[in-house]
């Protein structure tokens, strides 16, 4: 326990399922509102764009934990996976990761106007973190030379520090980088997002 391929596997299909969520989840609903012609009428109201984007968030994340309880629920009853290091910890990042790529989902929702252009963007996103960020295999395997990009892409910290806590029971210590990572690439997105989000 603790060093199953599985072990490893689990945290990254957790960093995979809130890239997902936040990237799906959010730009798909920023894009379905605008080709349905939804998000103009909001600009008749008093709500802030501000206000409109982070409730957005928000309420993805609610979801996305709902999705990561059952998946960790799971992988404890069929595989004996289970997380070793502080739970609070743990619920801390999965909480800035959501978080994270919800605001990146925002982001690339922010001027689509058709459901393929935005399908487009969050594949685009998705595809090269899926290989180069550690979901099925680790990171590290990759040349030397490419290190300092894959380094710096969000779901490699968010997978790097997962399999700390879950599988070596990292505690606070072990996150200081990841969260800086996550924090930068959330916030710089949901910074460009609000500067060129149009309601129409």
């Amino acid at each position: 326990p603790g060093g199953r391929y599985i072990d490893f596997l689990i945290p990254g299909l957790l960093g995979m399922n809130l890239l997902g969520g936040g990237l799906f989840g959010v730009g798909f609903a920023v894009g379905d509102l605008r080709v349905r012609k939804l998000l103009k009428r909001f600009q008749a109201t008093p709500m802030r764009r501000s206000d409109f984007m982070l409730s957005l968030m928000l309420s993805r994340l609610v979801f996305t934990l709902v999705d990561i309880a059952l998946l960790v629920g799971f992988a404890y009853l069929a595989f004996g996976v289970k997380v070793r290091g502080n739970p609070v910890v743990f619920a801390a990042l999965v909480g800035v990761g959501g978080a994270s790529f919800a605001g990146l989902g925002l982001l690339l929702g922010s001027r689509a106007r058709t459901m393929d252009t935005i399908a487009g963007l969050v594949n685009a996103v998705m595809l090269p973190m899926y290989v180069l960020s550690g979901v099925f295999f680790s990171s590290a395997r990759f040349p030397e030379w490419m290190q300092p990009f894959v380094q710096l892409l969000p779901l490699t910290a968010l997978n790097d520090a997962l399999r700390a806590v879950m599988n070596d029971g990292a505690g606070w210590e072990a996150l200081p980088y990841p969260l800086l990572v996550l924090g930068l690439w959330g916030t710089i997105s949901f910074a460009l997002a609000l500067r060129i989000f149009r309601w129409r």
